[in-house]
């Protein structure tokens, strides 16, 4: 099977964030809406000497009260009500509804793997342009097949 240089990353692309996108929608379509409540700010650590902040958060599902950690630097009071979609199965997996709750670490672990990918075929002397990719059954299962030079002369 044959591809050009721009449809194979594409495909590469796909293949490698798709999975993280699909599971968040995925997340996003069977969970639950409910108000939580703000409750304060916690600090702590993550590694050496790096401070991190993030928001306590608590919402209630049947009698039982839930608490979680959400993102840091959340502009909200202690005690005021927030959106929060949560896991029907695990109401422990919650997030604040907003775009950067549920949708910022999809985008981060995504994006990385994708700018290698832009990386590479931005990158001459990895896949030629013009060049054909050739995927096969059989030993070497991935072909760069280049355009022929051109000769001046």
């Amino acid at each position: 099977m044959k591809f050009s240089k721009p449809l194979f990353f594409l495909l590469l692309a796909l293949l490698v964030a798709g999975p993280w996108w699909i599971a968040r929608f995925i997340w996003v379509m069977r969970s639950q809406r409910t108000q939580g409540i703000y409750q304060f700010a916690g600090n702590g650590f993550a590694g050496d000497q790096v401070k991190e902040d993030y928001s306590v958060i608590s919402f209630k599902v049947g009698e039982k009260t839930i608490w979680f950690n959400g993102l840091g630097n959340l502009r909200f009071r202690p005690g005021q009500s927030i959106l929060i979609l949560y896991w029907k199965d695990n109401p422990y997996d919650a997030r604040v509804a907003n775009f950067e709750g549920i949708w910022g670490d999809t985008l981060v672990y995504s994006a990385i793997p994708i700018l290698i990918l832009l990386v590479m075929f931005l990158h001459r002397a990895v896949v030629p342009w013009g060049s054909v990719v050739r995927l096969t059954a059989n030993r070497p299962f991935l072909q760069i097949i280049s355009p022929k030079p051109f000769i001046n002369g």
